[in-house]
């Protein structure tokens, strides 16, 4: 059943998590091309983007990433863990309002960071099988050749597709994070609150470039 294969994709991605985040040394390993491929090209996007990002101003760059995160992040999925247990206590109409904000605060966040180019570039660093068919690539982000900050990106295969499922900058998940402040709002407050914190940082991100 479906919801069965979503269980064991769950567990296989937390314990991917889990494992990369005990080693410390990683080692290359082969039949990681495909992954390789899908954070290559969502990288070279936000280079193209961040080169012209003073021009384009914040919505033009918003709207140049959404298409590229779309393709490259399995956005639905990614926002279901953040919720953990409170994802199924939604209705079908309140998943569908979460996940459209969660995807617009992902695309703006991208926006935000990525709005200036001084040099910067993306050097793949390594790249291995984690198990349950997910892959983790290892990059480093440099301006002029120094170091800024090492991303790593856990790809996963769906429905034939390599989809970013998390990302993890300077030891730190991204998805943990995420999940950590959605699950403590939703558990204290509820989901109306969670929507409007969410709605919030893109308005404080965009500085109300963003409507709807």
């Amino acid at each position: 059943m479906a919801w069965q294969e979503t269980g064991r994709r769950m567990a296989g991605v937390w314990a991917a998590m889990a494992w990369l985040m005990s080693m410390a040394c990683p080692a290359y390993a082969a039949q990681t091309g495909p992954a390789v491929a899908v954070v290559r090209h969502f990288q070279s996007t936000l280079i193209t983007v961040m080169k012209a990002g003073k021009s384009l101003g914040f919505k033009a760059r918003y709207a140049r990433l959404m298409p590229a995160v779309h393709q490259s992040h399995n956005l639905t999925y990614i926002a279901q863990l953040t919720l953990g247990p409170y994802w199924s206590r939604l209705t079908p109409v309140e998943r569908h309002a979460f996940v459209h904000t969660f995807t617009k605060l992902t695309v703006a966040t991208y926006a935000a960071q990525f709005r200036r180019y001084s040099g910067q570039a993306f050097h793949r660093l390594a790249s291995r099988n984690l198990g349950q068919d997910d892959v983790l690539v290892e990059t480093e982000l440099t301006t002029h050749g120094r170091k800024d900050a090492t991303i790593d990106y856990l790809v996963a295969p769906t429905a034939g597709r390599w989809e970013i499922v998390n990302i993890v900058a300077n030891g730190v998940s991204d998805l943990a994070l995420k999940r950590a402040q959605y699950t403590s709002i939703m558990r204290t407050k509820g989901f109306p609150a969670l929507l409007a914190a969410l709605r919030g940082k893109i308005a404080q991100l965009s500085h109300g470039a963003l409507k709807g």
